[in-house]
């Protein structure tokens, strides 16, 4: 694999019309220093895109660049497949060293505002639902989770929006917003979390579902399409239940084992 130096922005045809992780890929062009490694120099047929921990792969798969993928991708990296044949391809290299995670991309044309409404439930007194605020940002989760991983070179109040559930001393337990800053489309992607660790008597109240249905309202009433990437059955069941369509199956790989080459 050759590692592109300069004018990397020449080689991302593979990545038009990319299946599943679009925003994230975007973001990387737009707001990281990207490493990007191709197959050949003239007209590359398979493109392997590094951000930290991620390597994101386009193309077709090519057995001669294995020895070179062995080498650069090591224990700890996470994997984005496209599709089937790349599932397989890494399947063989890597064996019982990789661990695969289905996900699953929705659609969200289905949603409907009236439906979400009937999923918002009052919350206890001692908690509430209020739009992200500069002060919500400084330490916790928010901070931890987002602005630390996506909006260290933006800003979430000016390239994103969203909601936090807070208690009385406005001490944030949970959050539902943009994921990614705000790009050139109408897309953006949900992410939210509710940190029940730390009030297990709040479990199954509706207080997660509450949260992210008030995001996706305001999402919608703005324009924007928000897109839902389950990484689990639970995340997958609560998007069905919220209108969301079943759309793309998909895997995302872990190397947790360091593989040598042969």
């Amino acid at each position: 694999m050759i590692k592109i130096e300069n004018q990397k922005e020449s080689f991302l045809d593979l990545f038009q019309h990319y299946p599943v992780f679009t925003l994230f890929i975007e973001y990387a062009i737009l707001h990281v220093d990207y490493v990007l490694y191709v197959n050949r120099l003239n007209h590359p047929n398979l493109i392997m895109m590094h951000v930290p921990p991620a390597f994101i792969f386009a193309g077709s798969p090519d057995d001669n660049e294995i020895e070179d993928i062995l080498r650069i991708m090591n224990k700890g990296a996470w994997i984005v497949s496209p599709n089937v044949t790349f599932d397989q391809w890494l399947e063989k290299i890597y064996g019982s060293c990789m661990q695969s995670h289905p996900r699953i991309l929705f659609d969200e044309g289905s949603l409907d505002v009236n439906h979400l409404k009937r999923y918002i439930k009052p919350l206890p007194k001692e908690l509430s639902i209020v739009p992200i605020e500069e002060k919500h940002l400084v330490n916790g989760m928010i901070k931890e989770e987002i602005i630390n991983r996506f909006f260290i070179n933006t800003s979430l109040m000016t390239h994103g929006f969203g909601f936090a559930l807070v208690n009385e001393e406005d001490v944030v337990h949970g959050f539902a917003l943009t994921n990614y800053p705000l790009a050139s489309t109408h897309e953006i992607e949900v992410s939210y979390r509710v940190g029940y660790e730390s009030f297990q008597k709040y479990r199954n109240q509706g207080i997660g579902t509450t949260l992210v249905c008030t995001f996706l309202i305001e999402a919608i009433q703005r324009g924007y399409k928000p897109i839902w990437d389950a990484a689990n059955e639970v995340s997958a069941h609560i998007a069905r239940k919220l209108g969301y369509i079943d759309k793309y199956q998909w895997k995302m790989h872990h190397i947790i084992e360091q593989k040598t080459k042969k």
